[in-house]
């Protein structure tokens, strides 16, 4: 004897937090719960009778239709993740745990509103690499990069300049004006840099007063050149801190790949390298590595 269903069970589902949803084998909404508003901001009047693939975000239409084929066709993976356009235009995370009925043709699911929890993953993510006083890419993160150039260029045979960055007087700023003086240098360095930037370039503060440019737009040398001399001046505008102007100055070593061949730590050093021999040769100006640079010795 077939089992009538308790009608308290409607009443559940109206007070469900989760979303309820109910559509049919063409993807139309047959039923939603009031949950489908609070976290859609549809009514059930404006979704009623919409395909389901109209609210989801762009870029997961595909991957969502994939998951759906699984569960009807194949009976696998009954959870899945997309993203939603809400109403008001904002995304919304979504985790779904599918049922399909095979007897009435109907796919129940309900959805799980996890944007909350996958916005902290962002967010921990992108503090895990990046510099947290200039918000720019820490050296974890500049290393990916840089070795995801060089994996383009090395596809496209393409030129790439690394530029390591130190400031000269930093030390003195921090000793003479206080720590705060010199952050504030090193936050206006990197917005100065950033902003001299083109956006397929990139840079990132490896610690303390060092900061490396990856060039991903440059045709040869004198690209380089041209560009080092902006970043420079840039660097060089007068900052004022506790009505003074702070003294400082860009010590900037290159190295062009791939003339210079190595990964990503390679290059950085061989950057690092031709920093050093500008900083010795008076500072404020920029030397290209060759193999015959050393470092210099330590006292």
């Amino acid at each position: 004897m077939k089992k009538e269903t308790p009608e308290y069970l409607s009443d559940i589902i109206e007070l469900l937090l989760d979303a309820v949803c109910v559509v049919d084998a063409k993807g139309c909404l047959l039923f939603t719960n009031p949950a489908f508003e609070t976290i859609f901001g549809y009514t059930l009047e404006e979704a009623i009778g919409r395909n389901m693939l109209d609210f989801v975000y762009p870029e997961d239409r595909a991957k969502t239709i994939n998951a759906i084929n699984q569960i009807v066709i194949n009976n696998q993976q009954p959870r899945f993740e997309n993203r939603w356009v809400r109403k008001d235009g904002r995304i919304v995370h979504v985790l779904w745990s599918v049922y399909w009925s095979e007897e009435k043709q109907v796919r129940v699911a309900i959805a799980y509103d996890i944007t909350e929890q996958k916005n902290l993953e962002q967010k921990l993510i992108y503090m895990a690499g990046h510099d947290p006083l200039t918000d720019l890419p820490n050296r974890s993160f500049l290393i990916s990069e840089l070795e995801e150039s060089l994996s383009v260029a090395n596809t496209i045979s393409t030129i790439i300049a690394v530029l390591f960055i130190d400031i000269d007087g930093f030390k003195q700023v921090n000793d003479f004006h206080g720590h705060a003086a010199g952050d504030k240098l090193l936050k206006t360095v990197a917005k100065r840099l950033r902003h001299q930037l083109k956006k397929e370039d990139s840079v990132g503060r490896l610690g303390g007063d060092e900061f490396v440019v990856i060039l991903n737009s440059i045709s040869n040398k004198q690209d380089v050149v041209e560009i080092v001399d902006l970043l420079r001046q840039e660097i060089c505008k007068p900052l004022e801190y506790n009505n003074e102007f702070l003294s400082y100055s860009p010590s900037i070593g290159a190295v062009l790949f791939p003339e210079h061949y190595g990964d990503a730590e390679y290059l950085i050093q061989c950057a690092d390298k031709a920093m050093y021999n500008a900083k010795n040769s008076g500072g404020n100006r920029v030397i290209f590595y060759h193999s015959g640079i050393k470092l210099p010795s330590v006292k």
